[in-house]
């Protein structure tokens, strides 16, 4: 992988350790009341996953070495079997969360959906519609959120963190590639023999993949680009860098999203692939799936270009501990300037001045890209952090960061709806 990607990718391995950490502390009175040698056992089993990351500290900070770097497609750390076997048993170790009463699903999750499934989307979807887990995965929260709404279970480690939520919305688009007729005529229409002819690895699950994808793009916007890279490293999707990611590129300059931090990511994606000289998707074939998109999911129910350019405004918030929930109307200085020109008039008032200042809420979609764009600039910033203090203060400087920020996130989705009931009346 390149270093760009790598350094993303082992900051996310970091934080889902961290947010292990977090979690027993979370239910740690409980636990440590019923079960005080699984409290401690766990306990040890977290602090050996970053001593085990730790000992390879050398091979980790060439992430953060001038030399090559960008330089061909590859960076050849032999990082990636170290991800592999610390994730392996990151994941297995969770498996005993779910079983610990005191962790619940927090409200600000259904805030979220809400927001990413409209009613008029999942008015027909009909009852009990909760996708479940895959028989056999113990570490995800299987609980019905919604009447009428179908959605993925949620990691157990992602719990408390709305970034992680962004993967919510994979089974409504389940119920819509299993129910939407113009889905079902785009499907055929691709896989028509003389399309499959100029493209080998065109296959219907590619379709249906490349599809699901799309459709939680379209709802959710570049943090779900973000958040499905993260999850096809480590579920070792090597199909998904060469296809899907080429293609969820394509539709972010489809909807018009643009930022630095998507194209950096975007071209360590290119550089990091493992199945070489591999066709991507023609632009005319992605042109029509996400035409069709636009048709089955409105304007009014998908992320817009207006969401992202709100989202890259309250990104510097968060580093300023600033709530993301609200902004005003208009600028302060605006609002000052008016203030300046109309103050000696005779027929002056307080009040229009005033209103300028009056603010509107921030949605949860917004606030979660704000938060992911984040986390992509100072990533790197956090995981050098780790690598460069001793051991534990390094994990426990970014466990106190992101504590913080998972409180701040939610926080600001729960006092925009608050606020939006205000305005709006429900």
């Amino acid at each position: 992988m390149q270093k760009t990607f790598l350094k993303f990718i082992i900051f996310e391995l970091v934080e889902r350790i961290v947010r292990f950490r977090l979690l027993l502390s979370e239910c740690d009175d409980s636990l440590q009341k019923s079960a005080p040698v699984l409290n401690q056992s766990l306990r040890a089993e977290v602090h050996a996953l970053e001593e085990r990351l730790l000992s390879q500290k050398a091979l980790l900070n060439k992430l953060f070495s001038e030399g090559n770097a960008g330089s061909g497609k590859q960076t050849a750390i032999g990082l990636e079997p170290l991800i592999a076997e610390i994730h392996a048993h990151l994941s297995q170790i969770s498996r005993v969360l779910v079983h610990l009463k005191p962790l619940e699903v927090e409200p600000e999750t259904l805030l979220f959906l809400k927001d990413i499934l409209a009613p008029d989307l999942v008015k027909d979807a009909g009852e009990q519609s909760v996708f479940l887990a895959p028989e056999g995965e113990q570490n995800t929260l299987e609980h019905h959120l919604l009447p009428n709404v179908l959605l993925d279970t949620l990691s157990v480690l992602q719990k408390n963190n709305p970034l992680g939520w962004a993967g919510l919305a994979r089974g409504f688009g389940c119920y819509l590639l299993a129910n939407a007729s113009s889905l079902e005529a785009l499907k055929l229409d691709l896989l028509k023999s003389e399309k499959k002819k100029a493209l080998a690895g065109l296959t219907q699950p590619l379709i249906d993949n490349l599809l699901l994808h799309a459709i939680s793009l379209r709802l959710i916007g570049p943090a779900y680009y973000f958040h499905s890279l993260s999850e096809a490293v480590f579920n070792l999707d090597d199909a998904f860098l060469s296809f899907i990611e080429p293609a969820l590129f394509y539709g972010l300059n489809h909807q018009n999203f643009t930022h630095k931090s998507l194209v950096i990511m975007h071209e360590a994606c290119e550089r990091s692939k493992n199945l070489p000289d591999v066709d991507s998707l023609p632009e005319d074939m992605l042109a029509q799936i996400y035409r069709v998109i636009e048709k089955l999911i409105p304007t009014k129910a998908a992320f817009q270009e207006k969401h992202m350019e709100r989202a890259i405004q309250l990104q510097e918030r968060l580093s300023q501990g600033v709530m993301l929930s609200s902004s005003p109307v208009y600028p302060v200085g605006e609002v000052a300037d008016v203030l300046e020109s109309t103050r000696e008039l005779d027929d002056f008032s307080i009040y229009g001045p005033l209103s300028m200042l009056t603010e509107y809420p921030h949605t949860p979609r917004e606030i979660v890209n704000a938060g992911w764009l984040h986390k992509i600039e100072r990533g790197p910033v956090w995981l050098y952090t780790i690598l460069n203090e001793s051991h534990p203060e390094g994990f426990s400087k970014v466990s106190d960061l992101l504590g913080y920020q998972d409180h701040l996130l939610r926080k600001s989705i729960e006092v925009s709806e608050v606020h939006r009931v205000l305005l709006c009346g429900g």
